[in-house]
């Protein structure tokens, strides 16, 4: 549109309009009655915790946007959310809060929320199936590999069954399945 152009309809916006209809006033209480969360009503969006995250530019809600979400009781959309698993849990954003808000904290308590609603993206719940499954997080090399790097066949002193044993009655094992 050049200067000389009427505008015809709405300005175009650079965020989506809120759907009032989905809005979870529960959300927000429950998120602040858990012990993190005490100072949650005191943010006013001043965005410091935003420009503390080493990552916020990856993501699609900024951290001080998602507290917002939170407090408007944006539940489906926070749960959902992939920025609450990429936490790189730093602490950055919850030192540097001018109102003590423990944002790290909070987003915590939202991936315990969502992981009872079912809500794991499938790379955490692959981890954590390996973890129950294989005592580990990640594959130890095959043999031929080993081999190769002049290992011993086996990886020395890893016993993973009493690893299992604690997973398979904890709260992780049965978020993802690895209850007897």
């Amino acid at each position: 549109m050049t200067e000389t152009e009427e505008r015809t309809g709405p300005p175009e916006t650079l965020i989506e309009p809120i759907d009032m209809s989905k809005l979870d006033p529960k959300f927000r209480k429950e998120i602040h009655s858990m012990p993190n969360a005490e100072e949650l009503s005191a943010c006013f969006a001043c965005t410091t915790c935003t420009a503390a995250c080493p990552i916020a530019n990856q993501w699609n809600y900024k951290p001080h946007q998602l507290i917002r979400m939170i407090l408007l009781g944006m539940r489906e959309e926070v749960l959902s959310s992939k920025e609450i698993w990429e936490c790189l849990t730093c602490f950055q954003c919850q030192e540097r809060c001018p109102q003590k808000v423990k944002v790290t904290d909070i987003f915590f308590d939202c991936k315990n929320l969502a992981a009872e609603e079912g809500i794991i993206p499938p790379n955490v719940l692959a981890l954590g199936k390996s973890l129950i499954e294989k005592g580990q997080l990640y594959e130890v090399l095959n043999d031929w590999e080993r081999e190769d790097l002049d290992l011993e066949a086996e990886v020395p002193g890893l016993n993973t069954d009493t690893i299992k044993e604690i997973l398979r009655g904890t709260r992780t094992g049965r978020l993802v399945g690895g209850e007897k």
